[in-house]
């Protein structure tokens, strides 16, 4: 176990989830210190691990996570909320190895920050959307991509396939669900707890 707590820092851009985080994490005084990150450019001294909130991708591309991935020192765990899978995916996309879901425990995330500030790989963990129909989880960020309006050229770009192998993903998962168009699966993933298009 280390002598010092790891110092963490939280980038979200939404006030509510930085400030419940701070708070969940403050029951662990002597293994994780929440410190302020005066910008993302230039991330503060002593700054171990940043928790980075998926939910930034929605508004822009993501040039802050870059920043912080190829740039820092900082080991960067992102979290991401079950129902947005292609935020996850886009993460994923721009380097980002570790991850941890909106609905992990205290402790589970205490030893989460834990691993990454000591270099370790963090344990795999359980996709729930899509699970009861066995989609794996890159099928699950095709679906999502999908069900978000992307077209297939779209969605191979964002997750760094051929357009063969997506093909491939979209035969077996629309299998798996039962659908046989397009239509079809969004319909699925709107009615199995998928996020809605948010474009425009």
């Amino acid at each position: 176990m280390r002598e010092q707590p790891v110092r963490l820092a939280i980038v979200s851009r939404q006030e509510v989830v930085a400030r419940g985080l701070t708070a969940m994490l403050a029951d662990y005084p002597d293994r994780v210190i929440v410190t302020a990150l005066p910008s993302v450019w230039t991330t503060a001294a002593g700054v171990e691990v940043v928790l980075y909130d998926t939910y930034g991708l929605y508004e822009n591309e993501g040039a802050d996570l870059e920043h912080l991935l190829h740039h820092t020192r900082a080991k960067v765990v992102i979290f991401s909320r079950d129902m947005r899978p292609d935020l996850r995916a886009r993460a994923l996309a721009k380097g980002c190895r570790a991850w941890v879901s909106m609905s992990i425990r205290a402790k589970e995330l205490v030893e989460a920050i834990e691993l990454a500030a000591a270099g370790e790989s963090l344990p795999d963990q359980e996709e729930r959307l899509g699970l009861e129909a066995g989609l794996s989880p890159r099928e699950v960020e095709t679906i999502a991509l999908i069900a978000q309006g992307f077209s297939n050229q779209e969605v191979a770009e964002r997750l760094h396939l051929s357009a063969n192998t997506l093909k491939s993903h979209i035969r077996q998962a629309y299998r798996k669900i039962g659908a046989s168009s397009r239509a079809q699966a969004v319909a699925w993933a709107l009615q199995n707890g998928f996020a809605p298009p948010d474009r425009t």
